[in-house]
């Protein structure tokens, strides 16, 4: 008969279809004494599928499970759940090791003393995870990184496109990097992320954007207004626009790396962070784009689970897809109503704005609030795991055109008048025509 843990622990995979409670304590098929075949069926499942099957899959393949179903969730700790599957493996192996070492005890002490130390290791099956030792290992392995990262300023990170935010991160990391940027409806979040990856791609990286909203179309007219500088209003209109067509041949044909905007069209929905996975993998990204959290489905979730549970889910979970895939991850998430500033208030929303889960704040690993005033557009830094916090920037931005101008001081923040001579005086500094100007 299994163990009761046992029992749970499958109860609580199917409940939360966790795939972590498995890959992060170590665990195989053979662990889950009695139900080998259940758990490789999940597994097989999760390969084929990218989640956990549901209860009446699961019994439809195990109709002997169907009475050992919990109906409440199971609350017991996963540590304790794994602790006891591998005690239970231990046991379900002591036993036949005890009787054969009796039988040859009988036989020839010397030889079963010998079979007792060939098989010690095997009668010790947990999995420890040992972690790093940064006073051997751990040490060289960082100093390669630094070696590497001083002699290939491209190994660093990737910029932001900005360079006053890029003095306070640094740009965006190579993995554990999950940047939440907040803010509440109609405040150009999408833009700002857009503006991001457009400047990750113009230094050579393979982007990907998902879009819960927006068709490819109108975002590429989007990107063309923040890389060479169009109209966007013209573009989307249909206006005259010089140049144009010379711009788009020279895009065409100019560069290798993709920008690559996948929407809930081609996902056929919503979807998981597993989706979104299989298109970094595919595509082979540099960096990925989530426009936004609460556009996405939690693949782990329960039918009752709320919405903060299933938004804290797919924050982890694209935290880990950070860490396996070695990129960063650069989501939008909508900020509550209490994230509402008045005008001439000039902070934008902070981490108790964020709507529905404050899971999203601990999985990231820098949070920006975002936010339109009278003098421009503010960028809070409200998490930095790697610096300080409570920065804040202004910059004058034409939205239509996507030029940015850098206000020294928030305290300083000129009037609407004086940002729009701050605006024209930074168009006429870049010197862009509007026509193909690559870089």
């Amino acid at each position: 008969m299994a163990n009761i843990a046992t029992i749970q622990a499958i109860n609580k995979i199917i409940q939360k279809k966790d795939y972590n409670f498995i890959r992060t304590n170590g665990l195989e098929p053979k662990h889950f004494v009695g139900y080998e075949k259940h758990i490789q069926f999940m597994l097989d499942h999760y390969r084929l599928y990218g989640t956990i099957p549901d209860l009446q899959t699961f019994c439809e393949h195990f109709p002997d499970f169907m009475d050992k179903i919990i109906p409440n969730a199971v609350e017991e700790a996963d540590d304790y759940l794994a602790d006891r599957l591998y005690e239970d493996y231990g046991f379900s192996k002591f036993g036949p090791f005890m009787s054969k070492l009796g039988q040859l005890a009988e036989q020839d002490s010397r030889v079963a003393y010998q079979y007792m130390l060939d098989q010690m290791k095997n009668l010790n099956p947990r999995v420890v995870c040992k972690g790093v030792d940064i006073i051997r290992e751990g040490a060289l392995e960082r100093y390669e990184q630094f070696i590497t990262k001083k002699d290939n300023p491209d190994a660093k990170s990737i910029s932001t496109g900005l360079v006053e935010l890029d003095e306070i991160f640094g740009g965006w990391d190579y993995g554990d990097e999950l940047v939440t940027i907040v803010a509440r409806t109609n405040q150009g979040k999408s833009w700002l992320l857009l503006k991001f990856l457009a400047e990750a791609w113009k230094q050579g990286k393979r982007v990907g954007l998902y879009s819960g909203e927006m068709n490819h179309v109108k975002l590429g007219y989007r990107f063309d207004a923040l890389f060479n500088h169009f109209s966007n209003r013209a573009l989307v209109q249909g206006h005259q626009v010089d140049g144009y067509k010379e711009y788009i041949e020279g895009l065409k044909e100019g560069h290798i790396n993709p920008f690559i905007i996948i929407t809930q069209k081609e996902f056929g929905g919503r979807p998981t962070v597993q989706k979104i996975r299989n298109f970094v993998e595919e595509n082979e990204l540099d960096i990925v784009g989530i426009d936004q959290l609460s556009l996405m489905e939690d693949g782990r979730a329960s039918r009752n689970d709320p919405p903060r549970l299933r938004l804290g889910h797919i924050a982890e979970d694209l935290f880990l897809l950070s860490s396996e895939y070695k990129i960063p991850v650069l989501a939008l998430a909508q900020a509550n109503r209490e994230g509402v500033k008045k005008d001439e208030d000039m902070s934008a929303p902070g981490l108790e704005n964020i709507k529905e889960s404050d899971d999203i704040a601990h999985n990231s690993s820098k949070c920006i609030g975002m936010r339109q005033t009278n003098y421009g557009l503010v960028l809070d830094i409200i998490k930095n795991r790697e610096g300080k916090v409570g920065d804040k920037l202004l910059w004058s931005w034409d939205i239509d055109t996507g030029h940015f101008a850098y206000v020294p001081s928030a305290g300083d923040a000129a009037p609407v008048q004086v940002r729009q001579q701050t605006i024209e005086q930074n168009k006429s500094e870049f010197n862009v025509p509007n026509a193909y100007n690559p870089f």
